[in-house]
């Protein structure tokens, strides 16, 4: 993930694209803290609600990966499945790591 790809998904500026980079990176840091949190409580209905917000937002921003991984963690979540959870998290961390990294001053 970069932020560059908002700048050409959403055809706004570099700057604009950054702000929301930074934004976003943010929210998704933020996110993947509830989902985290929620497993270890075994809040299915939790998990289920920030994984069907992380898929609308990464979406909207052209970040298809991270929504099609958001997805799939809302679907199992939904049939009441933390199964597997571990890697799903892995990667969308090593998903949010590479925003991070395509940041100036970072």
């Amino acid at each position: 993930m970069d932020f560059r790809d908002i700048e050409s998904f959403l055809g706004v500026d570099k700057n604009e694209a950054e702000e929301l980079g930074r934004l976003l990176a943010d929210t998704l840091s933020s996110d993947l803290k509830k989902i985290r949190q929620s497993i270890r409580n075994n809040d299915v209905k939790a998990v289920c609600f920030v994984a069907h917000s992380m898929k609308g937002t990464t979406g909207n921003l052209g970040f298809s990966r991270f929504s099609n991984i958001a997805e799939i963690m809302e679907t199992r979540a939904r049939g009441g499945s933390l199964d597997d959870f571990p890697d799903l998290l892995l990667e969308m961390q090593t998903l949010l790591e590479e925003l991070e990294g395509s940041l100036p001053g970072k």
